[in-house]
């Protein structure tokens, strides 16, 4: 095998992420994540939790995985909510000519 040279596995592994960051480019997606992050309240998730895990595009992880006890705060799901909006905001701000 040529130094550099990725096997069928890693090439489908890195094919497969690839796909999924081009899914979560979606900006349809913005609308069901901003409408779901109401379920996972303290006031709904007592006695339970909300793993927590952050990717980069690209696939590195900023840290481990980590439990939120009791669900999110209603400032931190506001809080992302307005980064959802931000964020779809920016995705739409180049349209074809005539929109």
């Amino acid at each position: 095998m040529k130094p550099g040279k990725k096997t069928k596995d890693e090439r489908i592994a890195e094919l497969e992420e690839e796909l999924e960051e081009a899914k979560a480019h979606h900006v349809y997606r913005h609308h069901f994540a901003s409408k779901t992050l109401d379920k996972f309240s303290t006031d709904k998730l007592m006695g339970s939790g909300v793993v927590l895990s952050l990717t980069l595009v690209g696939g590195k992880e900023l840290f481990e995985p980590v439990m939120i006890c009791n669900g999110l705060s209603k400032e931190t799901i506001a809080a992302l909510k307005a980064d959802l909006v931000r964020s779809f905001n920016y995705a739409t701000e180049l349209k074809p000519d005539g929109a």
